[in-house]
């Protein structure tokens, strides 16, 4: 009899841990659904509403908080690109809240395996970048932050130099004004491979995917400047 009632103990709490498991995942894809279709600040600014709930509901959890981090500044970047833009809404105290955000994730998680330390130096390297552009006040400032983006990605590389996320990043430079026909071509393949590998996971909110979004834009462009480069040639 006690084996039979412990046994009904044990299915009830693993049914509770699945059905919380399942409210988490769908409350996470719920937000970045938002953001995913977000075509104003007030909707950006819902989506980062939503994943800082997040945070503070499943506080156990460190994903909500590393995609707060990212929301946060994505909403600091539309200063100055959309009319809509809160006049009360600083850009700088958006970037300082994503580093908290990150730190926070990051301690929540602990211990963290190769491919998760690769993605929080990613992140974190991102978030340096606009450190430069929108927190710092000087040229040293800005050098600083620099430095500490070159090391955070190098750090990514170290840990995981399969990382889709630096994909994506490499992509980009690759596909700068100043390279070659060659260059460009290599990096619209980086941007393709990346995405394949984004593409096998089947809810992009349960992973740390958050460069995915730059895809499209910048494949595009890139294969409009390859087009016009080889037209010349």
């Amino acid at each position: 009899m006690r084996k039979i009632l412990a046994l009904l103990v044990t299915t009830v709490v693993l049914s509770n841990v699945q059905a919380q498991d399942r409210q988490f995942a769908q409350e996470m894809e719920a937000a970045l659904t938002i953001h995913d279709t977000s075509s104003s600040v007030a909707s950006e600014l819902v989506a980062l509403d939503r994943f800082r709930a997040l945070t503070k509901k499943y506080d156990r959890e460190w994903l909500p908080g590393y995609w707060t981090a990212y929301l946060c500044t994505q909403v600091a970047r539309l200063k100055g690109r959309a009319p809509d833009f809160p006049a009360d809404l600083e850009p700088k105290e958006l970037i300082l809240e994503a580093q908290e955000h990150l730190e926070r994730a990051s301690k929540v998680k602990g211990q963290k395996t190769s491919v998760e330390q690769s993605d929080f130096h990613m992140l974190q390297g991102f978030i340096y970048t606009w450190m430069d552009w929108i927190v710092a006040s000087t040229e040293a400032e800005k050098k600083k932050y620099d430095e500490l983006r070159q090391a955070e990605y190098k750090a990514a590389v170290r840990e995981n130099p399969r990382n889709p996320l630096m994909y994506v990043m490499a992509g980009i430079d690759l596909t700068g004004k100043d390279h070659d026909y060659k260059d460009m071509a290599a990096g619209i393949g980086l941007l393709d491979y990346a995405e394949q590998i984004f593409d096998r996971a089947p809810k992009r909110s349960m992973t740390t995917y958050w460069n995915k979004d730059f895809i499209d834009f910048w494949r595009s462009s890139a294969e409009k400047r390859l087009a016009e480069m080889l037209k010349q040639s």
